[in-house]
């Protein structure tokens, strides 16, 4: 009985979670004061992904854990209210290695760098400097039902308004094997500002989860850049919901 009782509060969180979900895609189709952008309708996957945990858990079973858990960093910081200057009220906690101080754990090709000088809201001394075709991923960090966003800060410097900044969201499948997918593809003005709050989704994950907790992490693609032209990016942030 007891078994099942867990079962059944686990599969109600995950639902709650992405009602969370939906709550905070509206809050951020609404957000007239951040740059133009796009959250890509990925709730066709979601619900696929949703189908396949729930018959998961109803078997007994869990999902394994793979590299990207492993190597994953479940500190954060404590959380400030970071963008309530935009309207946003949330509490958000900087990310592992969110802010660039350290970018070890970064991984960049030969087009991405670290730029030292971050957004002036913040309190980031680096940013992420992407240049045309550039790619970057942050470090795996741990996350579970109460985290359901991330934001940053982010700029397009020299352009025409018509680059993208498009935003993978890096995963762990139920056998542990790392899987993508494109939740939105941004644009920035040429100051620095607040970017869309993105849904992180596959926090659902974490109910499947042995430990609660699951890894994700970002990769981000600046398309479409004429030359001279870079989009940076800034203090990455993510909302534990369960401190408000």
């Amino acid at each position: 009985m007891r078994t099942i009782m867990v079962r059944a509060f686990v599969l109600l969180a995950a639902v709650a979670s992405l009602a969370t979900i939906g709550a905070t895609a509206a809050r951020a189709a609404g957000a007239s004061e951040t740059p133009n952008g796009q959250l890509l309708d990925v709730s066709k996957q979601v619900g696929d992904i949703q189908k396949k945990m729930n018959e998961l858990l109803a078997r007994g079973q869990q999902a394994k854990a793979g590299r990207l858990l492993a190597g994953a960093d479940c500190g954060y910081d404590e959380p400030s209210q970071v963008f309530a200057g935009w309207g946003d009220s949330a509490w958000y906690a900087l990310a592992p290695q969110g802010d660039l101080s350290e970018s070890d754990d970064w991984t960049l090709d030969k087009d991405a760098s670290v730029l030292t000088e971050g957004d002036p809201f913040s309190g980031a001394v680096n940013s992420l400097e992407l240049a045309k075709g550039a790619e970057a991923a942050t470090p795996a960090m741990c996350v579970n039902l109460d985290n359901p966003t991330l934001r940053f800060f982010a700029r397009d410097v020299g352009g025409n308004g018509k680059a993208n900044l498009r935003v993978e969201m890096l995963y762990e499948d139920f056998d542990g094997h790392v899987r993508r997918m494109t939740i939105a593809k941004l644009k920035a003005n040429d100051e620095w500002q607040p970017a869309t709050p993105l849904p992180i989704y596959m926090n659902l994950l974490a109910a499947a989860s042995p430990s609660g907790v699951t890894a994700i992490a970002l990769q981000f693609k600046a398309e479409g850049l004429q030359k001279d032209e870079v989009i940076d990016i800034s203090g990455l942030y993510v909302d534990p919901y369960c401190s408000r």
